[in-house]
């Protein structure tokens, strides 16, 4: 801090990062094979080999977020559970933020070229 080393505990980060995993596992049941394993789990679905949800960017409106998506024999539906009034409004607030940032993008004429 102020340009001065900070000391950094490095066992106990290591040991941290070295439960992470199973953690983000217990926790959110994410495969243990990171991207690759959860493109092929949900290829499985889109092929109707399996059922079940994956959580998959969806049109929300006139945005796209991350909602859990029901496959049964291939086909997808957005599967929200209920949601209270308040949930309802941080996930409209969510699409709004994003609506905002689009906005803000330059234009394909207006990107800089590389």
């Amino acid at each position: 801090m102020d340009g001065k080393p900070v000391e950094v505990p490095l066992e106990l980060m290591m040991g941290d990062l070295q439960r992470r995993p199973a953690l983000i596992r217990a926790g959110i049941g994410r495969t243990s094979h990171g991207p690759a394993g959860a493109v092929l789990s949900t290829l499985r679905k889109v092929l109707g080999l399996a059922d079940g949800v994956e959580e998959l960017s969806a049109s929300y409106g006139d945005v796209w977020l991350g909602l859990p998506m029901r496959f049964v024999n291939g086909h997808a539906e957005p599967a929200l559970p209920p949601l209270t009034r308040s949930e309802r409004l941080r996930l409209d607030s969510a699409a709004s933020s994003l609506r905002d940032a689009y906005a803000h993008l330059p234009t394909h004429s207006e990107r800089i070229a590389t």
